[in-house]
């Protein structure tokens, strides 16, 4: 849908995730001047816990916590022409547990780890990725208006030592069949989404840094492992990856690219 001046509208809506568009919010607007953007996040928590009802959007609660940015307590999901639902991990945490600590029999690779077949494997990401596809379109239905992006995979130096190591993650970064994995859980994502009739937008690859890993030039400023470990935060990214992830969604979704001097700066960021 448009607006009164002709400007297409454009939902962003999801968890703690949505910060990363947000915070690209003036690059977004002057790169793409046809589109008017909309901004609504939530706590994770909260977020999974919100009610849909009639196209409407809201806590369940209503002195739940906030965003510090969010100035309202719903959106209504009429008015927008795309909507992109940012946050989703298919059980991402499971997933890496499964693969990194078992031997998969039709693989070389030894570990003296629990043995699983391939078929076993692909049975169970399949059925956990079936479950949380089930769940969005049990909450939000089939709307081919929607465009599901993943939230991020965690940042490669989370698989150092320190707070909020990612210990599954760095156990599947030393197995040699994690990549091949990485790829089959992914297409898994993509097949059960379209047959329920739902667009998933997968995280680009320019933005990443190997299996289930985000560069780390993506990070937030001070949130390092010398930071305070209350502020140190490997999952969720700068403004960076907002506009670069957007920039790929609208040349996916509605045949853009971003005007001017954005134009350059989105060149640079891909190579």
């Amino acid at each position: 849908m448009t607006d009164e001046v002709g400007k297409q509208k454009v939902l962003i809506v999801g968890s703690s995730h949505t910060g990363a568009f947000y915070t690209a919010r003036e690059r977004i607007k002057t790169g793409f001047p046809g589109l008017e953007v909309s901004y609504f996040g939530m706590p994770g928590r909260i977020f999974s816990e919100a009610l849909f009802e009639n196209g409407i959007l809201r806590a369940a609660d209503a002195k739940a916590r906030k965003l510090a940015w969010m100035d309202r307590p719903e959106i209504d999901f009429s008015p927008f022409s795309l909507i992109i639902q940012v946050g989703e991990r298919f059980t991402l945490n499971h997933v890496m547990r499964l693969m990194a600590f078992h031997d998969v029999l039709e693989e070389a690779e030894r570990s003296g780890r629990a043995p699983i077949s391939t078929a076993a494997l692909t049975a169970f990401l399949t059925s956990m990725v079936q479950s949380r596809v089930d769940h969005i379109v049990d909450r939000f239905g089939a709307d081919d208006r929607y465009c599901i992006l993943p939230a991020p995979y965690p940042l490669a130096r989370s698989t150092t030592p320190g707070p909020k190591h990612e210990y599954g993650l760095t156990a599947l970064s030393q197995r040699g069949f994690a990549d091949q994995w990485m790829t089959h859980y992914e297409a898994i994502i993509t097949e059960r989404m379209q047959a329920a009739g739902l667009d998933v937008f997968l995280q680009p690859h320019e933005t990443r840094a190997g299996q289930f890993m985000t560069q780390d030039r993506y990070a937030r400023p001070g949130t390092d492992i010398a930071a305070p470990e209350g502020q140190v935060d490997h999952r969720h990214m700068n403004s960076d990856y907002g506009w670069q992830v957007f920039c790929a969604i609208a040349e996916h979704r509605l045949g853009l690219t971003p005007e001017g001097d954005a134009l350059s700066t989105q060149q640079k960021m891909t190579g």
